[in-house]
């Protein structure tokens, strides 16, 4: 007789001698510990015949299915130890990030008065006769435009400092920022990214990582930071 087919019995007999209901006796199989694998063994050789004793072969499968049991069991707990550990890591290096410049890979801004301007960064994968760079509005319609003239190949910085092509402020809100460059004739679009402080970090719920908010650019994850200033 094996565990499993004790427990079977043993729960029917229960079943026909108790008046508790059945689900509130009845044990998954996948939530046995090592306690209960050890009563259900030493009953199994208390209710064996001794005419026909449980086979050398099988109990040390037995033994074998309790050590498996003990051992998921304990690296369960292992894991959740070093993911805890790994999630108190992060929130450590993310806490260093407070009042510090970050750059991200993000086209979009939010101006408010806590954030009047942005600064800005492409990069030229090769040399540009030109660069054109356009910031829209919510509703699409293009408030400002910059250009370049022939620019090496690496990082190019620019600045925005809030105001239209007639040099007025314009209103708080959204802005999408969006560059080409001219290279040999073709006209190609640029991977945009901002670079500003960050004023605060969260541990969201549900086992994810720290989250930066970034002055202007909102919530971004720590994998998102490409450089810190």
């Amino acid at each position: 007789m094996d565990l499993a087919t004790y427990l079977g019995n043993s729960q029917s007999t229960t079943s026909a001698a108790s008046a508790a209901p059945a689900t509130a006796r009845k044990k998954d199989l996948g939530a046995l510990n090592q306690e209960d694998f050890m009563q259900l063994m030493l009953q199994q050789l208390k209710s064996q015949d001794p005419f026909k004793p449980t086979d050398n072969t099988q109990f040390i499968a037995q033994m074998a299915q309790l050590s498996s049991v003990t051992g998921i069991s304990e690296m369960k707990n292992s894991l959740v130890d070093v993911v805890d550990s790994l999630r108190s890591s992060q929130v450590l290096s993310a806490s260093n990030l407070l009042g510090r410049e970050v750059l991200v890979s993000k086209d979009t801004f939010s101006l408010s008065a806590a954030a009047p301007s942005v600064i800005g960064q492409i990069e030229l994968a090769k040399p540009a006769q030109q660069v054109d760079i356009e910031i829209r509005n919510a509703s699409g319609a293009v408030v400002r435009r910059m250009q370049s003239g022939a620019q090496a190949e690496g990082p190019l910085q620019f600045a925005w400092d809030g105001k239209d092509d007639s040099g007025a402020a314009v209103v708080e809100g959204d802005y999408t920022i969006q560059a080409t460059a001219t290279t040999d004739g073709q006209r190609l679009a640029l991977e945009m990214q901002m670079r500003a402080p960050v004023t605060g970090v969260s541990l969201p719920t549900g086992g994810q990582g720290p989250q930066l908010q970034v002055q202007g650019l909102g919530t971004l994850k720590l994998s998102d930071v490409k450089e810190v200033g």
